[in-house]
């Protein structure tokens, strides 16, 4: 538009010049050689203060160059946290199939399917009437061992004599047989209880009072619920970064999104040959028992939280078929800048790999109406500096949740 103008007004001198000298011609021959030549200059400088005046115009005009409003945004270095986002499976790190030792009846079973326990409370008992008259029989033999050889011991120290050494040696064998039997029933009587190995929780009984089960019959199962363990596995090609004490979080379906902060306890040392995949382990602290064995889960293992990335706002990218750039600021002037990216935020912003330093300010909005050096005025972007606000009350890692180049944005 400034060009056709300046042409126009061009045009127009030229043909205000033209016209000023047909007229001076005309003018000094129509008039008579003896009369005076005055009242031709008039007209004629007339018509050279126009042309002074249009060209001034045309000067001025183009003088004139469109500065175009622009909002911009300084790019910024970021720490990212290196991730990855699996699924797995929630296990009991401590888990007990509980059954007797022992062939009988049960007689008592003492909690209620679901119930929580505390290591050495007795679960459940058998019909132990035999195994304990054994007991008391061995106690007897036991009783009546020791009463022989303290009667010897009392005798021998009136009458040294009164009994060979070795008839001595004899009585105090039978007390040690008996004591060693007596132990053994003693131990026995355990094959008839069922005791908790530890804290936690049972599942359902398998069987009830008055069964009669074998000895190894499973009767319930006790799970230690806190803490917890996830089990996943990992890419090979992250074997490398994955180490025991890494943070990870997990959620499940149960609970939406809480989170259930743990900590990596067990990285296998080889790929698995049927999946190609590495197993991992995590302890998960489950005070509450609200993570259960058996449920799914979503995990993010943090390899790393210290990756510095350059971020360029989706907004300012621009595509021209396989190539991206940005407009920079340069003084009063955008510079075309071509970059190359990598993966996407998912917050509005693309890693920036190449084409940019940090600091460089790019052109955020008003893009579409620039061109090569072309003038910009920077405006204020009021959204911007709200979100600056709160982005520096709130400064932390950014999670790379894409490994895919950004194209969001482009026009």
């Amino acid at each position: 538009m400034f060009t056709r103008t300046l042409f126009t007004q061009t045009l127009f001198i030229q043909r205000v010049t033209e016209r000023a000298r047909s007229a001076c011609d005309i003018s000094f021959k129509s008039q008579p050689h003896n009369l005076p030549k005055a009242p031709l200059i008039a007209p004629l400088t007339f018509l050279l203060a126009s042309l002074f005046t249009l060209t001034s115009i045309a000067v001025s005009a183009a003088d004139k160059i469109d500065v175009i409003p622009v909002t911009v945004e300084a790019i910024q270095e970021t720490a990212f946290a290196d991730i990855v986002n699996e699924v797995g499976k929630i296990n009991a790190i401590d888990s007990a199939i509980l059954n007797f030792n022992a062939s009988e009846k049960i007689s008592a079973i003492h909690f209620s399917n679901g119930d929580k326990v505390t290591k050495g409370q007795v679960i459940a008992e058998q019909d132990n009437t035999k195994a304990k008259a054994d007991l008391d029989k061995a106690k007897s033999t036991l009783a009546l061992a020791k009463t022989k050889l303290e009667r010897i011991e009392d005798l021998l120290i009136k009458e040294p004599f009164a009994l060979s050494k070795q008839d001595v040696d004899e009585l105090r064998e039978n007390v040690n047989l008996a004591d060693a039997d007596f132990r053994q029933k003693q131990a026995t009587m355990n094959d008839y209880l069922i005791k908790a190995p530890f804290d936690g929780q049972l599942t359902s009984f398998s069987q009830s009072i008055g069964s009669q089960i074998g000895a190894g019959t499973a009767l319930v199962t006790l799970y230690s619920l806190n803490p917890v363990e996830v089990r996943y596995a990992i890419s090979q090609k992250d074997l490398g970064k994955a180490q025991k004490g890494q943070k990870v979080n997990v959620t499940v379906e149960a609970y939406g999104n809480k989170v259930f902060n743990g900590l990596v306890n067990y990285v296998a040392p080889a790929v698995d040959e049927s999946s190609g995949r590495v197993e991992v382990h995590a302890a998960l602290d489950n005070p509450e028992f609200k993570l259960a064995p058996g449920m799914f889960a979503n995990i993010k293992q943090f390899y790393s939280n210290d990756i510095k990335h350059l971020l360029v706002p989706q907004n300012s990218i621009i595509a021209n078929n396989d190539e991206r750039f940005v407009w920079l600021v340069r003084g009063d002037s955008a510079v075309k800048q071509v970059v190359k990216l990598a993966q996407n935020t998912n917050d509005g912003y693309a890693v920036v790999t190449e084409g940019l330093a940090e600091g460089d300010l790019v052109v955020k909005t008003g893009m579409q109406n620039l061109k090569a050096d072309s003038k910009i005025k920077v405006i204020q972007d009021k959204s911007a500096a709200d979100k600056a606000t709160v982005s520096s009350a709130n400064s932390g890692a950014v999670e790379a949740l894409s490994a895919e180049p950004s194209t969001e944005g482009a026009e």
